[in-house]
């Protein structure tokens, strides 16, 4: 699929958060762009938000807001016909007829769901978002259809000496393919023996020393926090 067409992976924001964006705009003019610092909450929901605000083309390429989205921070009173719009076109796997959401089953849109690009957590994500939004929306869905449980972390699977997934009993690599760190981040991973893969997720585009320290000190701190990890203050 060439880059031109390829389509981006469903938006995995909460549905709530959506709403706050909206409700926030409406309290003035809304900006020429929506980017970090008209979002609210963290890097990693700025960015999350950002990429699902683009999926479900509402912002362009340069984050321009499109005619529908000021559609939906403008015109309260029309906002789930504008919403109906809004998925209707950015799902267009869910609504060509090849599934009915008013009888359909959890299996067959997770299968619609990975066909446009999800996998993993944002699956159950994109699904969540998804049904939320529908049911704003007035768009039937059929009480079968649910979220999938999200699949586990390694990191929850503590105290095993499980090899690792992706290497034969020989150690040698199965060169797997690596899942791609969500839009707008970049992730860093590195191999302890015995563990699977630690694999760190941060906003793309850091550049000052100031910024790349808060991703480690967050680190650290959550590590320390939750997991009893003791740190070599001396080596930050």
């Amino acid at each position: 699929m060439s880059e031109e067409t390829k389509t981006p992976t469903p938006a995995y924001a909460t549905y709530k958060s959506f709403t706050n964006l909206i409700n926030d705009l409406r309290d003035g003019p809304i900006p020429p762009h929506i980017v970090y610092s008209v979002v609210k909450g963290s890097n990693s929901g700025k960015a999350t938000m950002l990429a699902s605000l683009k999926a479900l083309k509402l912002i362009g390429d340069e984050k321009q807001p499109t005619e529908l989205f000021k559609s939906l921070v403008r015109d309260k009173g029309n906002y789930q016909a504008n919403l109906r719009l809004v998925l209707e076109s950015a799902y267009p796997y869910l609504f060509d007829g090849s599934i009915d959401l008013s009888n359909t089953t959890t299996e067959m849109v997770v299968d619609k769901f990975k066909e446009a690009g999800a996998s993993g957590s944002t699956i159950a994500k994109g699904m969540s978002f998804f049904i939320s939004a529908a049911k704003e929306a007035g768009i039937a869905v059929s009480a079968r259809v649910k979220p999938p449980q999200a699949p586990k972390s390694p990191a929850s699977k503590r105290g095993t000496n499980k090899p690792k997934d992706d290497q034969d009993k020989d150690g040698q690599a199965n060169n797997r393919e690596e899942e791609p760190p969500p839009e707008g981040t970049e992730k860093i991973s590195f191999t302890l023996r015995g563990m699977p893969d630690v694999v760190v997720y941060f906003p793309e585009g850091l550049e000052s020393d100031d910024e790349i320290k808060r991703v480690i000190k967050a680190t650290i701190f959550n590590l320390e926090m939750y997991y009893g990890v003791q740190m070599d203050k001396d080596a930050t």
